[in-house]
């Protein structure tokens, strides 16, 4: 068995050293314990045919208010604009862009789980990555108040010296497998893929439909998986019915269209990813620029290769400078000198050839992500029911989740992966 066929947890990171408050305590109890509010790139001009508008969905994934949106104001839902995916356990304010809808007509829109906060006409639609940054607010129940002040003292390490940058366990999917079905794709092995998007039920796994619908996939019976599998699972009940059909895994698979295929790269590439950090992390280097890493601007998003570290020191230690780890693709740019070695050591442990990437399904090109980012904004108080409510800002594509482990979790190395 190779290094990249034992489990593991894809969101795996060590927690820096020193940290660990061990606050404990449950989030997500309810939706309203976990707020997110995205905070726009731009505001709406107030003329064009796309209508900007800030929709709060509770308890509900991004996709499946889209879809509503599309359903209700019957516009295609590859036509609705957003500008990143929110936690579906939780309560999330984000923005959207709906092409050729009115804004009252948007504004009329009534849900259980879903509303229209503001809709205001505009001329572009939002593209991924088009905000400055996340707001959240976050109760912690039942935490250990007697930790409090250590888990101040925590907030401000990850205020001083920057976030580590990890993927967090939503990325990878419910089933905390998304990575397995990525690495499937790039190696091109449909077997196995249909294999883990189908069979292989999992102790977490609650639903007794989908218990049922991977167990009778795993002893052959594929009509009987078919029709076990709940509609809302629709990727699984398409692939199976392809298969019950006659058709082949790589059958299977083509059948499911290109949405999912980038998210199961993705949560491959986030996997290795976080590989890299976790090294950094246990090495200290995170947030130290070596010779030869590349470097993230984090004013301009730019990059740079570092020949120097002690000319760089002080930018590194206002945290506008940090090193990068990789999301491994095609033509993609790899450090020099140590950083080069560590991640081409992760590389050849997983069995991964970054050239892999450039054909096929899982085609992607390779991109760099610093290795940590600012966490701006922080705070902590107690609330009179005991509730401990920490807020903080970070920029697009960080995951909360990451700072609660600091703050929830032990001092044992590694956060307990909420």
């Amino acid at each position: 068995m190779s290094a990249s066929d034992k489990p593991h947890d894809p969101a795996a990171v060590a927690l820096l050293e020193g940290c660990g408050a061990g606050l404990g305590g449950r989030i997500k109890v309810e939706p309203e314990d976990f707020l997110v509010e995205e905070i726009p790139l731009y505001r709406p001009s107030g003329r064009g045919d796309q209508t900007f508008a800030l929709i709060e969905k509770r308890a509900t994934p991004t996709f499946d208010a889209l879809l509503f949106i599309s359903k209700t104001a019957k516009v295609s839902e590859r036509s609705i604009g957003y500008s990143g995916l929110k936690d579906a356990r939780a309560v999330a304010r984000q923005y959207v862009t709906v092409p050729k809808v009115s804004p009252e007509r948007l504004l009329a829109i009534r849900h259980r789980k879903f509303r229209v906060l503001s809709a205001v006409a505009h001329e572009r639609a939002l593209k991924i990555g088009h905000l400055l940054g996340n707001r959240f607010t976050i109760r912690i129940r039942d935490a250990d108040l007697e930790r409090v002040e250590e888990a101040w003292r925590v907030l401000e390490v990850l205020v001083k010296r920057g976030m580590p940058n990890a993927y967090g366990g939503q990325r990878f999917g419910v089933r905390n497998d998304g990575h397995l079905l990525g690495r499937a794709m790039v190696r091109e092995d449909w077997q196995e893929f249909v294999d883990q998007l189908l069979g292989r039920p999992m102790d977490h796994e609650r639903n007794p439909e989908i218990v049922a619908a991977r167990h009778a996939y795993d002893r052959g019976d594929l009509a009987g998986a078919h029709e076990l599998f709940p509609m809302k699972h629709r990727t699984e009940k398409k692939a199976a019915g392809v298969l019950a059909r006659g058709g082949s895994p790589l059958d299977a698979f083509e059948a499911l269209g290109a949405g999912p295929r980038r998210i199961w790269i993705s949560a491959w590439q986030s996997y290795l990813f976080n590989r890299v950090l976790d090294r950094r992390v246990r090495d200290g280097t995170y947030g130290q620029l070596l010779a030869g890493d590349i470097a993230w601007h984090h004013d301009s998003s730019a990059t740079v290769r570092i020949t120097d570290p002690a000319a760089d020191a002080d930018r590194a230690a206002a945290l506008q400078l940090s090193p990068t780890g990789p999301l491994v693709g095609y033509d993609g740019d790899l450090p020099d000198g140590a950083a080069g070695q560590l991640e081409r050591a992760v590389f050849a442990e997983d069995g991964i050839d970054p050239e892999a990437f450039r054909e096929g399904p899982g085609r992607a090109r390779g991109l760099r992500r610093p290795l940590r980012v600012p966490l701006d904004e922080a705070s902590l108080d107690v609330e009179t029911d005991g509730a401990v409510v920490v807020r903080f800002v970070l920029p697009p594509g960080g995951f909360a989740t990451v700072a609660l482990e600091h703050l929830m979790a032990g001092p044992t190395g590694v956060g307990n992966r909420l």
